[in-house]
């Protein structure tokens, strides 16, 4: 990256965070409708300073700890956590990728892929997706980060927590709203839950 574009990134994320200084100063919180929190991320993304990122990272989880996040974000914090020896950190947020999407790990290694054929909320969820989207993050990852990323899809640890997932998601295709739904929905959050607290 030239000097240059990493000038105009740096200036464009100042912008971005006056929006959300003054939103703050007018109404005492920040609320941010717009998402303009996720989009600085994003920006310190693009920019790979890890340090920096990470501080911005680490403000953003203080300040909106309940906020749901998604697959480009949670890829980006683990790459930041790994670029900086938070190994720890890195394989919660990678672990957390498989809220989002359960493909996109193994596209990323090159792993041989098919439809799991298992419930899927929301378009983001699914294989297509997954298979559309995944340059776009392979473009936040390192070459370290990657070869790391290979060798903990290989751990035991993991594969009997991916597969567990991967089987109450199969259990929870097909069906309408009522009591053993709710428990397999439950079950899947505690599932990565647990898988991270094993990591």
């Amino acid at each position: 990256m030239t000097e240059a574009k990493k000038n105009r990134i740096l200036r464009k994320i100042e912008k971005l965070k006056k929006v959300l200084r003054d939103e703050k100063t007018k109404y005492g919180a920040i609320h941010d409708g717009r998402g303009i929190r996720y989009s600085i991320a994003e920006l310190y993304f693009e920019l790979k300073d890890y340090k920096k990122t990470n501080r911005y990272l680490n403000w953003f989880n203080k300040n909106f700890p309940d906020d749901g996040k998604y697959s480009y974000y949670q890829l980006g914090e683990a790459v930041t956590k790994f670029e900086l020896g938070k190994l720890k950190e890195s394989k919660k947020s990678t672990i957390n990728l498989n809220k989002h999407n359960t493909y996109l790990i193994d596209l990323m290694i090159g792993n041989d892929i098919v439809d799991q054929n298992k419930y899927e909320w929301i378009e983001s969820e699914n294989l297509e997706w997954a298979q559309v989207n995944v340059n776009d993050h392979l473009k936040l990852i390192t070459e370290n980060y990657l070869d790391w990323l290979n060798n903990f899809r290989n751990e035991e640890s993991f594969q009997k927590w991916y597969k567990k997932l991967i089987a109450i998601k199969k259990l929870l295709k097909g069906l309408d709203v009522s009591e053993e739904r709710s428990k397999l929905l439950k079950a899947s959050r505690k599932c990565i839950k647990e898988w991270k607290k094993d990591a």
